[in-house]
């Protein structure tokens, strides 16, 4: 039987360290966070361990991701600051480290020097024994494009379930790179509410089958690629109708039973 991970809680006001003990009170079996390069990612991986559960994936900064594609000292000095961060995955022996291509509805043109620092970056991590995970976001070219240079299977897929739904329904992500899948993001929105203006307000990350995504073609999905790795839940205590009128052990329970039935979905 699969095991069923989750992300720290977005949106929650409790320091992480003290929610991870609280997943595994839930029943959660790993854990994932994102890291920016000044948070106690140590202490995280120290209280994780000693839970008895796993560090799936650190989750890599996003918010200046566009800088990869540009020209110059900006996105030279990024380039540098990731391989900052892929260094302190090696140093709590994390393996997969989650990378966006790209940061909101536009970005920098698709280039040579983009795709070669991409490059650069897989070549530093495969050294120290990380594997970067690539993840789908808004429909532009650039996911396609260092998926095309970057042919490394070490290198691969995080397949993030909820954006496919909120950003690009129109693109069959598990056809397109299912066989390189190697993590996933699962949580559930309201679609593509405002057709025309696709950005970050459609990404609510709600519990699954609090949305409109059909679970039984993401279960089908799953098995015809063979994944074989966790359940694992990215999930925003912020935008439901009643998150935060729990408590979070409430939550973590009720966001450990849809990974349960989710898992039964997948697993039969």
């Amino acid at each position: 039987m699969r095991d069923i991970h989750i992300s720290a809680v977005i949106g929650s006001e409790m320091k992480v360290e003290e929610q991870i003990p609280l997943m595994r009170q839930a029943g959660f079996k790993g854990f994932f966070a994102i890291y920016e390069g000044t948070e106690p990612i140590e202490l995280w991986a120290e209280t994780v361990r000693r839970q008895g559960m796993v560090f799936e994936t650190v989750h890599g900064p996003f918010r200046f991701a566009n800088r990869m594609w540009e020209e110059g000292e900006s996105g030279d000095s990024y380039l540098e600051y990731l391989k900052s961060t892929v260094d302190t995955c090696g140093k709590i022996h994390v393996g997969k480290y989650i990378l966006h291509v790209t940061v909101g509805s536009q970005a920098p043109p698709v280039s040579s020097l983009g795709l070669e620092r991409f490059a650069s970056l897989c070549g530093y991590a495969k050294e120290r024994g990380v594997s970067i995970c690539f993840e789908n976001l808004e429909p532009l070219p650039h996911l396609e494009a260092v998926m095309d240079h970057i042919q490394d299977p070490f290198h691969g897929f995080c397949w993030d379930i909820g954006h496919n739904a909120c950003y690009s329904p129109h693109i069959d992500m598990a056809k397109k790179y299912g066989q390189r899948l190697k993590c996933l993001h699962i949580h559930d929105n309201r679609g593509i509410t405002r057709p025309g203006d696709i950005d970050y307000r459609d990404d609510l990350h709600l519990l699954p089958f609090d949305g409109i995504l059909d679970w039984e073609w993401f279960a089908g999905q799953l098995r015809a690629c063979s994944y074989e790795g966790p359940i694992t839940l990215e999930v925003s205590c912020l935008h439901g109708n009643n998150y935060q009128a729990m408590t979070m052990p409430q939550y973590l329970a009720q966001a450990y039973q849809r990974g349960e039935k989710l898992r039964t979905l997948v697993d039969g």
